[in-house]
C-alpha cells in the first residue's frame, strides 16, 4: 500500500483535512478587548463538510487495490475540497471587519492540490499496468496447416 507515491499524497491530504477538526477558522475581536475563536466544529455546515471530506479521504486511501474506483473517489474528493474552499471564501467576504480568518482556511485548497497530484499518479500507475497487461496477453491462436 505505501509503496506507491500517490498513497503518500492521499495520506497527507487525509491528515490535513482531519487536522481541521481541531483548528480555528476565525477569530472575533470583542468590544472589551478579548478574542473569541470560532472552530470548524462549531459551525454545523463546516462540520458536515469536514466529516464528508474525511470519510472520502479515508475511502480513497484504503482503495489502493481498485485503482479506477480510487481515481474516481480522489477526483470527487478533490472537487469537494475546492467546493469547501469556495464556501470558506464566500464566508470570508461576508464577514465583518472585527472577524479575522485563520490561515487554516487555505488547507482545503492544499488538500485538493494533493488529491489532484495523487489522481495524476493513479492514472499513470493504471496506464503502466494496462500496458504490461497488453504485453502479457496471449496472442491469437495460430492456424495449423
Amino acid at each position: 500500500m505505501w509503496q506507491r507515491v500517490q498513497t503518500l499524497y492521499l495520506g497527507i491530504a487525509t491528515a490535513v483535512i482531519a487536522a481541521l477538526f481541531g483548528c480555528n477558522v476565525a477569530s472575533i475581536a470583542l468590544p472589551d478587548g478579548q478574542v473569541d475563536n470560532i472552530r470548524y466544529i462549531d459551525k454545523t455546515v463546516y462540520l458536515v463538510w469536514l466529516i464528508l471530506l474525511t470519510v472520502l479521504q479515508v475511502l480513497s486511501l484504503g482503495g489502493y487495490k481498485w485503482r479506477m474506483k480510487q481515481l474516481r473517489v480522489v477526483v470527487f474528493t478533490g472537487l469537494l475540497c475546492l467546493g469547501f474552499q469556495g464556501w470558506l471564501a464566500v464566508d470570508y467576504f461576508r464577514l465583518d471587519d472585527a472577524v479575522v480568518m485563520s490561515w487554516t482556511a487555505l488547507l482545503p485548497l492544499a488538500a485538493a492540490v494533493l488529491d489532484f497530484i495523487a489522481a495524476r499518479n493513479i492514472m499513470l500507475d493504471e496506464a503502466i499496468v494496462q500496458s504490461a497487461n497488453r504485453l502479457r496477453a496471449p496472442r491469437g491462436k495460430k492456424r495449423r496447416s
